[in-house]
């Protein structure tokens, strides 16, 4: 593990040198980048599913995968959101290499969890098939991800506070 040095500008201001390679830096600003167009995707893919019309719905679902999803729980509703915001936010502050990236990710990593829980209990993955099966999935995959690599760089100084 590598102490943190300071490095003195022309000012006599004393910030924190980075901790971590060049390479390690420039590695966890792409994830950065990647998690941000994530969470962006995830944003727009909540607010669109909330703010579809029944005839829009009704195109692209059978009336069984309308019914379940019209009994869907406020609280699973929350999740959503709770996983859509808390990734949004992970990411960016990843980006900025703040340590708040850590707790964001955990938070939208719960919501994911929560969301999945539901599926389980409801059976959802048979009542929505393949595609809505493989896209919760993906989330809890890449939410595990990004919640390891934030941990990671936390653990290893590589985020400021």
């Amino acid at each position: 593990m590598t102490t943190q040095a300071t490095v003195t500008s022309g000012m006599g201001i004393k910030a924190p040198e980075k901790r971590g390679s060049a390479l390690e830096q420039r590695m966890l600003g792409i994830m950065a980048a990647f998690a941000v167009t994530w969470g962006l995707l995830c944003i727009i893919g909540f607010t669109l599913g909330q703010i579809a019309t029944p005839q829009e719905l009704a195109a692209q679902y059978t009336p069984q995968q309308l019914a379940y999803m019209d009994a869907t729980p406020a609280w699973v509703a929350f999740s959503k959101a709770m996983t859509a915001i808390g990734l949004l936010c992970g990411a960016v502050y990843l980006l900025l290499r703040k340590k708040s990236a850590y707790h964001w990710f955990m938070i939208s990593l719960v919501g994911t969890l929560i969301t999945m829980f539901d599926s389980i209990l409801r059976d959802g993955f048979h009542v929505l098939g393949g595609i809505d099966t493989g896209v919760n999935l993906g989330m809890v995959i890449v939410g595990v991800f990004l919640f390891w690599a934030s941990y990671s760089a936390f653990y290893e100084g590589q985020l400021s506070d």
